[in-house]
């Protein structure tokens, strides 16, 4: 390999790093079953480095969950949900419009239904209301006679909104996990393991994980088993996949077990939206995040979560393969106004080059509140920039920020709140808004901020976990691959780096915009799909060129027969 010269086949350039600089491991001896080579190596990457380990990655337990009341605040919270229970008060769970908010309010109002308690259920109107638990939610609560509220993914800035439900006489149990501010509300109970005083040793929980830790508490305290809960996990699963919180530890865990829940889920709504996709037999945390979630996520973008909520309370089949239909309508609506935000936005950062700037800020009239946050997530993926997208409405500018690794968007924002109106989040996605003549103020003050860092944290760079030869791919590779699902966030789907590999028979442009090519090596070749890159077909040789690429392994079944191909995800051309 001396002395050759690599030529990207796409525009723009990408580094290529290993994850770690680690020697290479040798195969291992589990239970009498020898790991490849490979798949050590990825595991000593990312930390697991012991048998014990390893064996323990392979096979996670939910008895590895921690001690539920660890959580600051838990034993409070379980007493007051005890006494309103004995006390038959009436309650009200208040999530919030995104996946991880309306599966924890499902999860709540279905198991605290059958504890006995009263329970009225409020999703805030993204358009109307915005982010969090809100007055009007509270106000309902009031109408109600409700003498609880229980929140989920939401409350740990929401001040004003709690000092009003105590003026009320209502407690309020906050179940959250963004980040916290310095002023905390005067709630009876917070919890949020992210809390300065909280010990719980995983922070990274979603809502719904911190609801379903809650839960756990709750059928502690009663002496109830907690396999009644287990069958719940396919809601915690789902939440916890779309919210794009890390997949590691206990994540990783309540993941797994809920995704075998899901296939099997008694919810009509989950039977139903299984139906809806089409998914029968298999399911990945890519299923959860790419063709459920988004449909779970679409009315509340457009116009009402409320939709969402009560296909996954209904018990009735039939009315809930309508609102699973009706979900996927507003998915087909949200793509088409997606598209166009995103397609004015790139027009606007052309013309003002803003893709110059450490971090983008696009703002125009009109532009949908419901899917800011999946543009600026585009547009900080494709030009490796932290994003903030903003709708001007009268004298505001309001919106969503989406961040690059190893850039704390919420803190950036956070150093500048003096020029906000409001803002939270988390390190990696935010939603802010401020007046709109201090936007200029804003962009000047955040871009210098992004300048005090390394230009490094801002080049595109290509991870991979270990480089492997075509003649290492075998079945027993390909199949502890799969135990690395869910994969997501922190636990990535493995990537390997493939180097000098002859590109052999008829490459084809197939679908919209991907190549088929067979890729060779000693011998052993192997389908091949680059997605997005049916121009690079023009600059291949056959017989001739040969190809390094970063590359997944995928096992493809066709007509009962599985067959191993690579998912390209970056390619370059040896000359």
């Amino acid at each position: 390999m001396q002395n050759r010269i690599f030529i990207s086949l796409h525009e723009f350039m990408t580094k290529w790093q290993p994850k770690n600089n680690s020697d290479e491991a040798t195969a291992l001896e589990i239970r009498g079953k020898r790991v490849p080579r490979a798949i050590v190596q990825i595991l000593q990457n990312r930390g697991y480095r012991t048998p014990q380990s390893i064996e323990k990655f392979f096979a996670p337990s939910l008895s590895d969950l921690n001690d539920p009341f660890l959580i600051h605040d838990m034993e409070k919270a379980v007493t007051r949900i005890i006494r309103a229970i004995e006390k038959n008060e009436k309650i009200l769970v208040h999530g919030d419009y995104d996946t991880d908010g309306i599966t924890g309010t499902a999860l709540l109002v279905r198991n605290l239904s059958t504890l006995g308690l009263r329970v009225q259920h409020y999703i805030p109107h993204r358009l109307e209301e915005g982010y969090g638990l809100s007055s009007s939610g509270v106000n309902h609560a009031v109408e109600e006679k409700c003498t609880l509220i229980i929140t989920v993914d939401c409350g740990s800035s929401a001040l004003s909104e709690i000092a009003y439900a105590n003026e009320h006489n209502i407690d309020v149990i906050v179940c959250d996990h963004h980040e916290p501010k310095k002023s905390l509300p005067d709630a009876l109970a917070l919890l949020n393991p992210k809390l300065p005083s909280s010990n719980y040793p995983f922070k990274e929980l979603a809502g719904v994980g911190v609801a379903f830790k809650l839960l756990t508490a709750l059928h502690q305290k009663l002496s109830k088993s907690p396999e009644e809960l287990q069958h719940d996990l396919d809601l915690v699963a789902l939440g916890t996949v779309v919210d794009v919180v890390p997949l590691i530890d206990e994540n990783r865990i309540l993941v797994k077990y809920g995704m075998k829940r899901i296939l099997q889920s008694r919810k009509k709504g989950i039977q139903a939206l299984l139906k809806e996709t089409g998914i029968r037999k298999e399911l990945t945390s890519y299923h959860l995040g790419f063709i459920i979630g988004p449909r779970i996520n679409a009315c509340g973008r457009l116009h009402d979560a409320k939709i969402a909520l009560e296909l996954l309370l209904t018990d009735n089949i039939s009315h809930a393969l309508k609102l699973a239909h009706s979900l996927s309508l507003d998915n087909e609506q949200r793509k088409k106004v997606q598209d166009q935000t995103y397609a004015d936005a790139v027009s606007i950062m052309k013309k003002t080059h803003r893709e110059k700037d450490r971090i983008i800020i696009l703002a125009d009239e009109g532009w949908h509140e419901g899917v800011l946050g999946i543009v600026a997530s585009r547009i900080a993926s494709e030009y490796f920039r932290p994003t903030i997208i903003l709708t001007f409405k009268e004298n505001t500018a309001k919106g969503s920020a989406r961040s690059i690794p190893s850039f704390d968007i919420t803190a950036a924002i956070g150093a500048y709140s003096d020029l906000l109106v409001k803002y939270g989040g988390h390190a990696q996605a935010a939603g802010l808004e401020l007046t709109r003549d201090n936007l200029e103020s804003f962009r000047n003050s955040i871009n210098e901020h992004a300048r005090s860092f390394d230009s490094a944290v801002f080049e595109k760079q290509s991870y991979y976990d270990t480089k492997l030869g075509l003649d290492e791919i075998t079945p027993d590779l390909v199949h502890f691959l799969k135990y690395f699902e869910p994969t997501g966030l922190a636990n990535p789907q493995p990537v390997f780096l493939g180097e000098d590999l002859e590109v052999v028979g008829i490459p084809r442009v197939i679908g919209t915009n991907h190549l088929k090519i067979a890729l060779r090596q000693g011998g052993k070749a192997f389908p091949a799909i680059a997605f997005e890159r049916a121009d690079e077909i023009l600059g291949i040789e056959i017989g001739k060129t040969r190809v390094n690429c970063l590359y997944s392994l995928a096992e493809d079944s066709y007509l009962g027969k599985k067959k191993t191909s690579l998912k390209i995800k970056d390619l370059k051309k040896v000359t």
